[in-house]
């Protein structure tokens, strides 16, 4: 007799499966990410910070907070971090002193064709054995499901 139960994969809520999917993508990141010194949350602060660097914006910590869905003190911690290793630097805005404008460093501009071949390679990896039209479709039905889940 078996200790397990088993649950038919058809009866798991998609909610279930979107967290399951969630945490294998983080953990096998987290671990793939570990010699460049970085884990996938912020490796994806920096990502954002890279973009909108090359499109010519400044970034403030609450436009972070919006972009990734993060709270205050959660992005406080992320970008203390990757100060303290030397990714990114604060400094207060030129046009407005209460806010605090964040730069990525040169260090950290070294590493960006690295993480997003490791991004690629792991996005890749998810989508295994898809067609290009079951990719779009699947990328479309996600972002229905999060706008759903934004109401």
């Amino acid at each position: 007799m078996s200790n397990s139960c088993q649950i038919p994969e058809s009866e798991i809520p998609v909610g279930a499966k979107i967290k399951f999917i969630h945490l294998a993508f983080e953990n096998r990141f987290n671990q793939n990410l570990q010699e460049l010194n970085l884990t996938s949350s912020q490796m994806h602060l920096l990502v954002y910070l890279d973009r909108c660097e090359s499109e010519g914006k400044k970034v403030n910590q609450r436009m972070i907070e919006k972009h990734l869905h993060l709270s205050n003190p959660t992005v406080t911690g992320l970008l203390q971090r990757l100060e303290a290793k030397g990714f990114v630097s604060r400094r207060v805005s030129d046009t407005d002193g209460r806010n605090k404008e964040i730069k990525q460093t040169d260090a950290c501009k070294a590493l960006h064709n690295e993480m997003h071949r490791r991004l690629d390679a792991e996005n890749d990896k998810m989508v295994a054995g898809l067609s290009e039209q079951e990719k779009q479709e699947l990328n479309r039905l996600l972002m229905v499901v999060l706008k759903n889940m934004q109401e």
